[in-house]
């Protein structure tokens, strides 16, 4: 087979199957992969057929947009998860890597994770008879983190470990009790964005701790 009739015979193949890979033209064509592969570029660099995301699939320029759209769009729903799994973002212009310290009672250098997890620690002995309830309600707490919460009860918060990964701090020291018997977890996924809007919630007259910054990023 010349050249040009491979060209044709790939080039009628993805016409009719849309979302072809390498190896299912090859099998349809009856060709080598060297010469699909020859083929597949020509036609590449003529912009008559597309490669359509990281998987090896390819389509008529016409036709791509909607299957770079059907390939693209979960791939983007995946990546969306993956970051409301981290909590709150930065605000516009803000760093995804600040490492930003802090500094409370007098505790200095803390992490975001370890503020949030003193502050609430703090909270809970300044207010032994604190339930559960009002605790959410003082913490905003599903408000400032709608997956993981602030803090959730350790059976709730163990269901978030993937890969012996936590999204809360679960070793039993670092469990906190509260007068009920309820042992809860503190979340310790947190950007610079849902720091601050903690700390604005902290410095009101009802709570009254006050954070500062010991370093910044």
């Amino acid at each position: 087979m010349k050249t040009a009739e491979i060209k044709n015979a790939v080039l009628e193949f993805i016409k009719k199957n849309p979302g072809s890979n390498l190896e299912q033209i090859k099998v349809a064509t009856k060709t080598s992969d060297i010469l699909i592969r020859g083929a597949i570029k020509a036609l590449q660099q003529e912009n008559v057929i597309l490669k359509v995301g990281e998987n090896g699939i390819y389509s008529m320029q016409s036709k791509s947009q909607a299957l770079v759209e059907s390939v693209v769009k979960p791939e983007a729903k995946a990546a969306k998860k993956k970051e409301e799994d981290l909590g709150p973002k930065h605000v516009p212009g803000g760093s995804s890597r600040d490492v930003t310290r802090y500094k409370f009672l007098e505790q200095k250098s803390l992490s975001k994770s370890r503020l949030v997890h003193l502050l609430v620690k703090t909270y809970i002995e300044k207010h032994p008879k604190v339930t559960l309830a009002k605790l959410q309600e003082v913490f905003h707490s599903k408000e400032l983190q709608p997956r993981f919460e602030v803090f959730a009860e350790v059976s709730i918060a163990k269901r978030f470990v993937k890969s012996n990964v936590s999204r809360h701090f679960l070793r039993p020291e670092e469990l906190l009790r509260l007068a009920s018997g309820t042992k809860i977890a503190v979340c310790n996924q947190w950007t610079k964005n849902g720091i601050d809007e903690l700390i604005k919630i902290m410095a009101s007259p009802e709570v009254a701790f006050k954070v500062k910054v010991d370093s910044a990023s």
